[in-house]
C-alpha cells in the first residue's frame, strides 16, 4: 500500500512551487505523494512528470472550489466555471496517472451557512455529469468531508454517503481526513466502516493537526477499520505544523505543531507504515 505525504506540508502558499517538495517527499521514503491542482491551466505538467518519474513515486491529485467555482450555485455561469475548472483536472490527473481526484470538489472550501433548498440537488447534477466523463479517463471522484469551520454542505461520512445516493455513479466516493473526523465524528473507525467501500482516499492528521503518531488518535484502531473494509487506496500525511505563512493562517495554526518538519516527519512515516503492514 502507498504511503506518502501531501506536498502542502512545505508550501507557505496554496498555490507555492511544490516541484522540490516531490524529491523531499521521495528522500524520506515515501512511495506516493499528493499534489494540488490549483491552478491546472499553468499546471507544470512535464516537470512535474519528469521528477515523479526520477523518484518513481505515485501520484494522487486533489483540487478545492472556490465561491467563483461552486458547483452547487443557482448561477449557471458560476456552476459552469467549476465544472471546467474540475474538468481540466480529471485530464491532468489522467495523464500523470492519479486513479481519482480528491478534495474538497462537491462545494466552496470556506463555505458557512445554512444549505439553500436545491443546492445539493445541483451538486449532485454537476458531480454525476463530470462522473461520466471521469469514468472515460478511469479516474474517480473523492469527496472530502471536511469540518464545520472549513465547509458548512458536508462534514461527516454519512452525509457524504448521502450525496452520493444522489449522484448515482459508481466512480465517485468519499474522501476522509482523521483531523476532520476527529471534530465532526462520532468516532473515528466506526465512521470509516459506515463509509465502507466508497472510502477512495484517506488523510492522516493528528488531532491537532500534527504527524501521525504524536497526538491523541487511537491510529491502530483508525488503520485496522480501513483495512477491514478493504480499503486499498493511499495513506497520506497532511499535517500542518508551522505559523506563520498565509496557508497556516488559513487553517489556523498560531503555533509550532512538531519540533521540526524532517526527523519527526520521518518518524511518523515509519509509525504510519509499521502500522499498515501489521495491522
Amino acid at each position: 500500500m502507498d504511503v506518502g505525504v501531501h506536498v502542502s506540508l512545505w508550501t507557505p502558499e496554496w498555490d507555492s512551487p511544490f516541484l522540490d517538495a516531490i524529491d523531499l517527499a521521495a528522500d524520506l521514503g515515501c512511495t506516493c505523494v499528493e499534489i494540488p491542482l490549483m491552478d491546472p491551466r499553468n499546471f507544470p505538467f512535464g516537470e512535474v512528470a519528469r521528477r515523479l518519474a526520477k523518484n518513481g513515486l505515485k501520484v494522487y491529485c486533489g483540487t478545492g472550489l472556490g465561491a467563483g467555482t461552486d458547483i452547487g450555485s443557482p448561477v449557471e455561469t458560476v456552476r459552469g466555471n467549476g465544472i471546467r475548472h474540475l474538468r481540466e483536472c480529471l485530464k491532468i490527473c489522467a495523464d500523470l496517472g492519479s486513479d481519482s481526484l480528491g478534495g474538497v470538489i462537491h462545494s466552496p472550501w470556506g463555505m458557512r451557512g445554512a444549505i439553500a433548498p436545491g443546492y445539493a440537488e445541483r451538486v449532485a447534477s454537476s458531480l454525476s455529469g463530470l462522473a461520466d466523463e471521469a469514468r472515460e479517463f478511469n479516474v474517480r471522484l473523492a469527496l472530502e468531508c471536511i469540518n464545520r469551520y472549513e465547509n458548512s454542505f458536508i462534514n461527516t461520512a454519512g452525509q457524504g454517503l448521502a450525496l452520493l445516493r444522489k449522484i448515482g455513479r459508481e466512480n465517485v466516493g468519499l474522501h476522509l481526513d482523521t483531523y476532520h473526523m476527529n471534530i465532526e465524528e462520532r468516532g473515528i473507525a466506526p465512521a470509516i466502516t459506515e463509509a465502507g467501500a466508497s472510502l477512495l482516499r484517506i488523510h492522516l492528521s493528528e488531532n491537532n493537526r500534527g504527524y501521525p503518531g504524536s497526538g491523541a488518535l487511537p491510529w491502530r484502531d483508525i488503520i485496522v477499520a480501513a483495512k477491514n473494509i478493504g480499503y486499498r487506496g493511499p495513506w497520506i500525511i497532511e499535517s500542518y505544523v508551522t505559523p506563520g505563512f498565509a496557508a497556516s493562517a488559513d487553517v489556523c495554526v498560531w503555533r509550532p505543531i512538531e519540533p521540526d518538519t524532517s526527523s519527526s516527519l520521518r518518524r511518523s512515516l515509519e509509525f504510519v507504515r509499521g502500522l499498515v503492514e501489521k495491522a
